[in-house]
């Protein structure tokens, strides 16, 4: 082998370590701080987690005329996590009317089968203990609030 193809192999060898230590790390500091931040809105939500079957009947038998919001997402889901801040403000703004919830597909799939969930994210609107209204995929938050009033105002019969 000649001397100068020798240099090229180092370098090349050279130039590989060195890739691959700097996308360790960035894989390394990325997953850490997707952790911290995921834990950082768990802890300040005023969104609840339901975590069984008898959490969610509890919830929907104790709601009297109040509507329930069911949000069924997944950690790993994009869309899911643009969700979460426009659950978390409408849940804010609303607290007088409605309650939000949200479901881990991955974690209780019986229950997203139970509400025959195909695709995420998916909010379920409940009202006197009846489904009557989903959403599949991520909308405007105008479209949730849409649905929030038209649920929400007292029947004009």
């Amino acid at each position: 082998m000649k001397k100068g193809s020798k240099r090229i192999i180092y370098r090349n060898r050279h130039f590989a370590v060195i890739v691959a230590v700097f996308l360790l790390f960035s894989i390394v500091s990325c997953k850490n701080n997707t952790n911290e931040k995921h834990k950082a809105q768990t802890n300040n939500s005023i969104i609840t987690s339901i975590d069984n079957v008898e959490q969610l009947n509890k919830v929907v038998e104790t709601s009297n005329e109040r509507l329930l919001i069911l949000e069924f997402y997944a950690d790993w889901c994009p869309p899911c996590k643009d969700l979460a801040p426009i659950l978390e403000k409408i849940a804010k703004e609303k607290s007088a009317t409605v309650a939000i919830y949200k479901i881990d597909i991955d974690r209780h799939r019986e229950l997203s089968n139970s509400f025959r969930v195909t695709g995420i994210p998916h909010v379920s609107f409940v009202k006197n203990k009846e489904n009557v209204f989903a959403l599949t995929g991520l909308y405007p938050k105008t479209m949730y609030l849409k649905v929030i009033e038209q649920y929400t105002q007292p029947d004009k019969s």
